[in-house]
């Protein structure tokens, strides 16, 4: 039986504090973005009770105003219970956000998000593959909302510009089809002030 001040169930994975989570909306899988400058991909029937939720490492750094350790960037916790890890953003000075692509255009087949270093970045779910960086902020991308229906991206940042990202051609949604590894090549940018 489960106390009211008891978790019904804990997923270990994150190294440092969790920033955001979205849901893929199927009532299973859900994505996290990490201080340890790591977006995971998790199962909620994964999910222990009674798990150790201890910490393996301790360490002294201020996301805030610090770099993240050199030595931990490759670090993973001894019983990681995510599916995917997903590399390559930053999470720094800010709570950066991280969604799934929108089911009717692109099938939920990409996660996304902002990151330190000023740009976009888009991930494959399935093979945890980087296929797009966007880049054209002087600032971090703390956020970034991909259309639900239409082939737009929009990015907004700490440099005053709202950044808006569109796949080229006559459809109404981005080619499934395609190897989207040029994804950035197939994106056009507007920017807004």
């Amino acid at each position: 039986m489960i106390r009211k001040d008891q978790a019904a169930g804990v997923l270990i994975g994150h190294l440092e504090g969790i920033t955001f989570i979205d849901s893929r909306g199927d009532g299973r899988y859900f994505i996290s973005n990490g201080k340890d400058q790591a977006l995971k991909l998790w199962d909620i029937r994964k999910m222990s009770s009674g798990a150790n939720c201890s910490m393996p490492m301790k360490s002294n750094w201020d996301y805030r105003w610090m770099e993240y350790p050199r030595h931990a960037r490759n670090l993973c916790h001894p019983h990681d219970q995510s599916l995917t890890t997903y590399r390559g953003h930053s999470v720094l000075q800010t709570l950066i956000r991280c969604y799934f692509s929108p089911a009717h255009s692109t099938g939920q087949r990409y996660i996304y998000t902002g990151s330190h270093d000023n740009c976009v970045y888009i991930y494959d779910v399935v093979s945890g593959a980087q296929i797009a960086k966007l880049d054209c902020h002087q600032m971090p991308v703390r956020d970034c909302s991909w259309h639900p229906f239409y082939p737009t991206l929009v990015s907004s940042s700490w440099d005053g510009l709202v950044a808006r990202w569109e796949f080229p051609g006559k459809d109404n949604v981005p080619p499934l089809s395609k190897n989207l590894g040029s994804l950035e090549d197939q994106m056009i940018r507007s920017i807004y002030l």
